[in-house]
């Protein structure tokens, strides 16, 4: 999740009109032929149900554990939004371009430009370049890796693999726009664990720019899982190094922002058969 704070991890960290896609748009996320088309509405509908997990989740633990922190109530919430994304997952798994292949959930030798990866990895690494610290116990690092992690799977196959698919009949470039506005959009549920309206509303944007660089990459690389890794190290490398962590999280933010803007036009402006390479 991008923009975050460095204080806990969050459940959702960092109206479409469906048109005909040119083929060249969507050849890298298609599904099989002859089966029914993605529809542009259900992945609108992944908002509704993100958010109510999410609001169920922590009103629940609320009502179990009072007095809980926000933190608390964040991890629980992103194990629950973990459990229904892969439920999900299997449930649409034999749904023409929904297989693991359609979603991008393939290895390392699939990727097609591992330039990309490459970059979005030292993007995430940047935090590092000033060195390492952490003065806490290990237990509490521990618990942040594994919240990070469940939030850069999750997030991942929702928005760029589920949400991403549903989208393609749109085309690339409207497929990215709407897909990063509703992965925005599910970072307003951090005002469940925040009091901060207005920080909630700084990580929505900044979960808008994370998310144009990252469904842009997902569309020329086809590497779902490389992302989720990246995704994580994002946001759990500024709570071990010595860089500020809110400067770093927006210069990351304006940078992919930036590459995933130029990916769409190139991409747009690509001639039949040579998007996606």
């Amino acid at each position: 999740m991008s923009a975050q704070t460095p204080d806990q991890p969050i459940a959702t960290s960092r109206t479409s009109r469906a048109t005909t896609a040119s083929p060249r748009n969507c050849d890298d996320i298609q599904g099989s032929e002859g089966g029914p088309a993605p529809t542009p509405r259900l992945a609108l509908a992944l908002l509704p149900a993100w958010w109510f997990v999410a609001a169920a989740t922590s009103g629940a633990v609320s009502r179990l554990a009072p007095g809980s922190d926000g933190m608390t109530r964040a991890l629980v919430a992103t194990v629950a939004l973990t459990s229904v994304a892969v439920a999900l997952a299997v449930r649409l798994r034999h749904r023409p371009g929904h297989d693991p292949v359609s979603l991008g959930l393939t290895g390392p030798a699939s990727c097609r430009r591992p330039g990309l990866i490459a970059f979005v990895l030292l993007l995430a690494l940047v935090p590092l370049a000033g060195g390492i610290r952490w003065d806490g116990e290990v237990s509490a690092l521990a618990v942040l890796a594994v919240g990070y992690l469940l939030t850069g799977f999750t997030e991942e196959l929702v928005w760029r693999g589920t949400a991403l698919q549903l989208l393609r009949p749109l085309g690339s470039g409207r497929a990215v726009l709407v897909g990063s506005t509703l992965f925005a959009a599910a970072h307003l549920t951090n005002i469940l664990f925040r009091d901060n309206v207005a920080l909630v509303g700084a990580q929505a944007f900044g979960a808008f720019c994370f998310g144009i660089g990252y469904a842009a990459v997902r569309l020329e690389t086809g590497a779902l899982p490389a992302l989720m890794l990246t995704h994580l190290l994002t946001d759990l490398l500024p709570h071990v190094g010595r860089l500020p962590a809110i400067p770093v999280f927006v210069a990351q933010d304006v940078i992919l922002l930036g590459l995933g803007l130029f990916l769409i036009r190139r991409r747009s402006g690509a001639p039949d058969g040579e998007a996606g390479l």
